[in-house]
């Protein structure tokens, strides 16, 4: 009977340990960690952006770098040993702030200048979601480093082992924007080419009727990703693409009603 009940206590302490390695996640006040899809961490930077770290067998991915302003590098740390691979979506700053804490970064050439300029430590920028204080301890204190930028190209292919993760050129919010596609776990990364609200009034955004080739090119690939990882606020069907697509028409040709709005420092049109 003894003996019945160790193995069954050994068991129950392998499954225990097996349940927290499957479901690890970091506690910080600024970088909230969540895991929403099989070893795929949601990192919010304190409500105001999107990093996801994605986990294969024999590498991990992180897709984009955030605000820069907590340290980054540590949490990723802490919830994978692997390889590290580092992208960013695009080179606005709230997407490619904490590339200093890494040492290469993979980026599409159109926006490769533009995020060289961001990639240093920098305080919390104005128009930021958050204000609030970061604490002393998750404040990075590692090795600010000059990051090697590699540029990426559409169709390329990351083999993180069993999981294989494709570049989506996907000009619109940016000329260098990219999406990333989970074509096995039917997953989409979409920086901010897809958002529930997707700027396309700063200087570097290209012009709607580009925008547009974009979401149909993507659009057409609808049957392989389900789920779509936006850069900002919570997940979306995969279809919603679709009412992307509709609402850039309905401008394009002056069906939809306009609204002027200002945000992050500019005017704009809401659709």
């Amino acid at each position: 009977m003894k003996k019945k009940t160790f193995v069954l206590f050994s068991l129950l302490a392998i499954v225990s340990i097996f349940q927290a390695c499957k479901n690890k996640t970091v506690e910080t006040t600024w970088l909230q960690v969540q895991e929403v899809a099989d070893r795929v961490w949601q990192i919010s930077d304190n409500g105001d952006d999107n990093m996801y770290l994605v986990e294969g067998k024999d590498s991990s991915m992180l897709i984009d770098t955030g605000l820069g302003v907590a340290d980054l590098a540590s949490v990723v740390n802490q919830l994978t040993k692997k390889p590290l691979i580092v992208v960013n979506t695009h080179a606005h700053p709230d997407h490619s702030g904490a590339n200093y804490q890494f040492e290469k970064i993979y980026i599409h050439p159109a926006d490769l200048e533009d995020a060289k300029s961001y990639s240093k430590p920098r305080q919390m920028p104005a128009g930021a979601q958050q204000q609030t204080t970061i604490p002393e301890d998750e404040l990075y204190k590692g090795t600010i480093n000059d990051p090697v930028f590699v540029p990426l190209s559409d169709g390329q292919i990351f083999d993180l082992g069993g999981r294989r993760i494709e570049i989506i050129h996907a000009p619109g919010h940016s000329a260098g924007e990219i999406c990333l596609l989970d074509k096995e776990n039917k997953l989409l990364f979409t920086g901010d080419n897809t958002n529930a609200l997707v700027w396309l009034w700063l200087p570097t955004c290209r012009p709607l009727s580009e925008y547009l080739v974009t979401l149909e090119k993507i659009e057409k690939r609808g049957s392989e990703y389900t789920t779509i990882f936006p850069g900002h606020n919570d997940p979306l069907p995969g279809d919603f693409i679709k009412e992307q697509i509709a609402c850039v028409k309905g401008i394009l040709d002056g069906s939809l009603e306009r609204e002027q709005y200002e945000m992050g420092g500019g005017q704009a049109q809401f659709s």
